[in-house]
C-alpha cells in the first residue's frame, strides 16, 4: 500500500509564478537596484510634507525622546533636493549614509556585471550584504549614530535642537 501526500502540501515545481516572483524579489532587494530606487523615491517626496507632519518614530511616540536615526529620512530627502546644509541640521550622518549606500550600490552593480558574463560563477544576491556584515562597518555606524545621539539629546532637552 502506498501512500501520497496531499497536493496542497508540496509546491508544484511547473509553477511559472513561483519562479518569477522569486526571481523579482532577489532582484529587487539587491543594493544595485533597490538604493537607486529607494532614492528616487525619496527624491520625490517633498521637504515640506515630511517636516510640517507628526513623528513616526515609534521609540520618540513611547518615551518622548528622539532616537538615534530620528532626522535620518528628513535629512536624506533634503540632500536629495540639493540642500546640504539642512541635511546636515537634520542628521548629520545622512550625506555619509547616503554616500555609504551609493558605494554599496555601485560595488554590486560591479559585482553583478562581473558574474553575468558567460563562465563566470553566479553570486548570490546576499554576497555583498553578508561581506560587509562581516567587517567592522556596522558596529563603526552604531558607534556614530550613538555619539551624535549623545551630543543632541542633551541639546533636545535644553530645547536647543529640535528633531
Amino acid at each position: 500500500m502506498t501512500t501520497t501526500a496531499p497536493s496542497h502540501a508540496t509546491a508544484t515545481p511547473d509553477d511559472p509564478f513561483r519562479g518569477v516572483f522569486l526571481r523579482l524579489l532577489s532582484l529587487g532587494l539587491r543594493p544595485a537596484t533597490a538604493v537607486p530606487a529607494l532614492l528616487l523615491l525619496g527624491a520625490c517626496i517633498p521637504l515640506a510634507w515630511l517636516t510640517s507632519g507628526p513623528s513616526l518614530c515609534p521609540f520618540k511616540l513611547l518615551t518622548g525622546l528622539p532616537c538615534p536615526g530620528c532626522g535620518m529620512t528628513r535629512s536624506v530627502v533634503a540632500l536629495l533636493h540639493g540642500d546640504v546644509v539642512t541635511s546636515a541640521y537634520f542628521h548629520p550622518l545622512g550625506v555619509p549614509m547616503v554616500l555609504a549606500l551609493l558605494a554599496l550600490a555601485i560595488v554590486d552593480i560591479r559585482i553583478w556585471w562581473r558574474s553575468s558574463r558567460p563562465g563566470q560563477s553566479q553570486l548570490a544576491a546576499s554576497w555583498l550584504l553578508e561581506r560587509v556584515m562581516a567587517t567592522p562597518a556596522p558596529w563603526v555606524a552604531i558607534g556614530a549614530l550613538t555619539l551624535v545621539w549623545l551630543i543632541r539629546l542633551p541639546l533636545y532637552l535644553l530645547g536647543t535642537w529640535t528633531f
